[in-house]
């Protein structure tokens, strides 16, 4: 999973996560203050090479900006049941975000799921103020809720339930690809 997006002031690569990229992101998270340890990279590259997951990590002019992951077994049950691989863990640096990065990170996924021979293709979003431009994001690529409602953690909610609001808090959405 190699290529590149040009535009007139960068050059934007996208290929599949390497060992010698883990130390890069992992500084490169901790400087906005974000904490992605070191593990959470060598677990998606031993995913990656058991063909669990696949990890797209994007570079503008040779300096990491962000990456995604495709779980090509969700752990949400309506995805697994139905077959449909997940867009997880999409993460664009706040200084590269509006530039088109996070959808043609999007579209790497749903060129590869298309390639195995998918039909659709999900993703959970977050539900709090901090999502929002992500939330906006994929509604505009065509996304829509998969009619499940809300889940934490993976667990519908229901009327009458309580629950935490943090990362966990997501709503599903679905795409024909």
């Amino acid at each position: 999973m190699d290529s590149e997006y040009f535009s007139m002031t960068q050059k934007i690569t996208f290929y599949s996560l390497e060992e010698n990229d883990f130390d890069e992101i992992v500084s490169a998270f901790k400087m906005i203050g974000w904490n992605k340890p070191r593990s959470i990279y060598e677990d998606y590259f031993k995913e990656q090479s058991d063909n669990i997951r696949s990890i797209i990590v994007s570079k503008e002019n040779g300096k990491f900006c962000g990456y995604t992951t495709i779980k090509w077994k969700s752990n949400y049950n309506s995805f697994a049941k139905q077959n449909i691989p997940e867009i997880s863990d999409l993460n664009v640096l706040p200084n590269y975000r509006k530039n088109g990065i996070g959808t043609a990170l999007i579209n790497a996924c749903e060129a590869m799921a298309k390639e195995r021979g998918y039909t659709s293709i999900g993703l959970g979003v977050g539900m709090t103020a901090d999502y929002g431009n992500a939330q906006r994001l994929y509604v505009s690529l065509g996304y829509v809720p998969d009619g499940h409602g809300l889940h934490y953690k993976n667990i519908p909610l229901n009327y009458g339930n309580q629950t935490i609001v943090d990362d966990d808090l997501v709503i599903y959405l679905i795409r024909s690809i």
